[in-house]
């Protein structure tokens, strides 16, 4: 009766081998550890165990579908010291999301919508000349700047819902994707928080990050209340550091280049408040180009 016994579960192992070797992976796994057959069988539980986790994944259509108990995480096998041993690495869609996750801090979002982060140039329309011009010179610079040539940014000006904003949103994405820091700011909401951060004794901070950022995106610029305390004390350093260090910056704003300079940034009663405006305009276009200042 015992040996009956041993052999019926010995055929039963002999079964359950067999079937762990059908599958690609195991089978792979065997042969390049040059597994005995004594080896397996006193790790079938362990195996088959495998074996249940790693057939939910085989299939499986995204996170949100996920059946395994630690979402994400995709079983495999090590051979260690005469020992197989389980393990768990993300899956391909975890390690996708993480990935984005990763692309998508590095766009600094200041004040903005979170539809911003959704930026998709495919969808981008090349409709008009002006567009055409932009498009042109963004896949330019988002294929050159990490050849470290020297770009400058650009103006993008024109009337409410033109698409300026989501024009910048769409080049911060896909220099994003190529792992560069981009901090693109609502400038009239900055400025609030400028002002607010003297409080706080975060100013400098702050400016700093400005400064700093590999691309700087200073969204609907002239659309903040004037301010000589702004223009002179916290623009005009930021523009100026960043034009020295060849760092690109990109503008949005309701008004032309001239309308900016000579107008909004000069409004002051001083001949010495209209001379710093202009220096502010003569910032803008250094950092952009003469060639980059846009109508849409």
């Amino acid at each position: 009766m015992k040996n009956m016994e041993f052999r019926y579960k010995k055929v039963n192992k002999d079964e359950v081998i067999d079937e762990l070797s059908e599958v690609l992976y195991l089978r792979n796994f065997f042969i390049d550890n040059d597994l005995s057959s004594d080896e397996i069988e006193n790790n079938l539980s362990r195996l088959f165990s495998f074996k249940n986790e790693n057939e939910k994944c085989i299939d499986c259509e995204g996170l949100n579908k996920c059946t395994q108990d630690a979402t994400g995480l995709r079983p495999h096998l090590a051979y260690e010291n005469n020992r197989i041993k389980t393990f768990y690495r993300e899956c391909k869609f975890l390690r996708h999301r993480n990935e984005q996750h990763k692309k998508d801090a590095l766009i600094d979002s200041l004040y903005m919508p979170k539809m911003i982060l959704n930026a998709d140039i495919t969808d981008y329309d090349v409709n008009t000349e002006s567009r055409i011009s932009i498009y042109n010179y963004m896949m330019r610079f988002i294929s050159l700047y990490p050849t470290g040539e020297k770009l400058n940014g650009m103006y993008i000006h024109g009337e409410y819902q033109r698409g300026k904003t989501y024009t910048l949103a769409v080049i911060a994405k896909e220099l994003t994707k190529k792992g560069y820091q981009v901090v693109l700011a609502y400038f009239p909401d900055l400025v609030r928080e400028f002002k607010s951060s003297i409080g706080n004794n975060t100013l400098e901070t702050l400016i700093n990050k400005m400064k700093q950022a590999d691309i700087l995106m200073l969204d609907d610029i002239g659309g903040e209340s004037n301010s000589a305390w702004i223009r002179d004390e916290v623009l005009g350093p930021i523009l100026q550091y960043r034009l020295l260090d060849e760092k690109p910056t990109f503008f949005s704003s309701n008004l032309s280049y001239k309308d900016l300079s000579e107008s909004h940034f000069s409004n002051t009663k001083t001949k010495v408040g209209t001379i710093r405006g202009y220096r502010i305009g003569v910032r803008i276009k250094d950092l952009v180009g003469e060639d980059n200042i846009i109508k849409m």
